[in-house]
């Protein structure tokens, strides 16, 4: 790093700084002033500009101009780290680092680019973190007449932490996502969490207040049967809400089941169990199960038909198909399956990729505020 200095009059209670650089020949004598190069990356490539020090009663060592262009030697510029982390987020690292040089016209590293995201990554997760400690039972007395929200958890390949020594083990861990939407809209709010059931109930709370709920508001709730997504469906919508089992899920029972009750017309039997099912005559089709149930001797993964009853048996209050379909509203989780996939799934389920959790986490995050269309307000911040 080459240091100069100049000549340069005293101004105000700033002054030229003494401490680095080669003396040279001065207009003024006793006042001394240094130049450096300041480099950063833009999104014009690499930008150099020669740089005047300065020093003021406290401090000893000012870049006036770094700090004015909000740059560090070395670094990026604002704009460059929103391309990278916007490139980053969608792609894996080379095909960003090879899409700045397609649409921007200069190489950079794949590193340069992971350093960016993950940053971002970071800021974004620190800022909805923070809304979620914020009360999501604070809400307007009128708002939309009916919000639709969905649960579910999708599993994330992950490695430990730690010194790499030889091929580290990896594991599968369940990142829980929610989501709301107002019924007939288009746009969905979204949550994930690696984090406890009740953060994922806080996170659905805050969807649907974000989505238009209001004190006045009903939710419709379709999710599987996994007894954690009912459990916190009740604890954070409480009295407003009505769950509904995912008629897709109900219908995979009465599929593997059709083949023991009906083996010659399995697929006609089917077809008029799910009839009934959606004129809420559930009770018929737990008759119709309970005629062909196997002994108890027979194992569980034997026993599709035994399956298929306890699933309803235990879930009756949950299969009033015929409400939710008088009220146009939906009795499959098509929202938060497809969410999986574009939200989640596009950018953490590559083939043959696995992170650190934290990693993963804080990239779900940035996935969920670039769905939220909250991308723009991260970087007006």
């Amino acid at each position: 790093m080459r240091l100069r200095r100049c000549s340069l009059r005293k101004s105000g209670d700033w002054e030229p700084s003494k401490l680095l650089g080669r003396r040279i020949k001065k207009s003024t004598p006793g006042v001394i002033a240094l130049k450096k190069d300041l480099k950063w990356w833009g999104v014009f490539g690499l930008v150099e500009v020669e740089e005047r020090i300065w020093r003021r009663s406290a401090v000893s060592y000012e870049r006036v101009f770094a700090a004015a262009i909000g740059v560090s030697h070395r670094g990026k510029s604002a704009l460059l780290e929103r391309v990278l982390s916007d490139f980053g987020v969608e792609h894996s690292f080379v095909q960003a680092a090879a899409r700045v040089k397609e649409h921007y016209g200069f190489e950079i590293t794949t590193t340069a680019v992971r350093k960016a995201m993950l940053k971002t990554a970071r800021r974004a997760q620190n800022l909805l973190e923070g809304k979620c400690r914020q009360s999501f039972r604070v809400m307007p007395a009128e708002a939309k007449e009916t919000i639709i929200a969905q649960a579910d958890g999708t599993m994330i390949c992950t490695v430990a932490p730690g010194k790499r020594s030889g091929k580290r083990p990896r594991s599968w861990s369940e990142m829980r996502l929610v989501a709301a939407q107002v019924h007939g809209a288009s746009q969905a709010v979204y949550g994930a969490t690696f984090g406890s059931v009740e953060q994922a109930g806080r996170a659905w709370a805050h969807c649907a207040r974000d989505a238009g709920r209001g004190l006045n508001s009903h939710i419709h709730v379709v999710a599987d049967g996994a007894p954690w997504i009912g459990l916190q469906a009740t604890e954070v919508f409480g009295k407003d809400h009505r769950f509904s089992c995912d008629f897709f899920h109900v219908s995979e029972y009465l599929a593997a089941a059709a083949k023991t009750c009906a083996p010659s017309r399995s697929e006609s039997w089917r077809k008029t169990q799910h009839k009934r099912l959606k004129r809420s005559a559930s009770h018929l089709v737990v008759d119709a199960l309970a005629r062909h149930i196997e002994p108890p001797a027979t194992p569980d993964t034997d026993a599709p038909v035994r399956n298929a009853h306890r699933y309803r048996t235990t879930r009756s209050l949950s299969l009033d198909y015929q409400s939710a379909l008088d009220r146009d509203l939906p009795i499959g989780s098509g929202l938060i399956e497809s969410g999986h996939r574009h939200v989640l799934q596009a950018r953490l389920k590559k083939a043959g990729t696995s992170r650190l959790p934290q990693t993963a986490d804080c990239l779900a995050q940035l996935r969920v505020l670039q769905a939220n269309n909250l991308w723009p307000s991260l970087w007006n911040n």
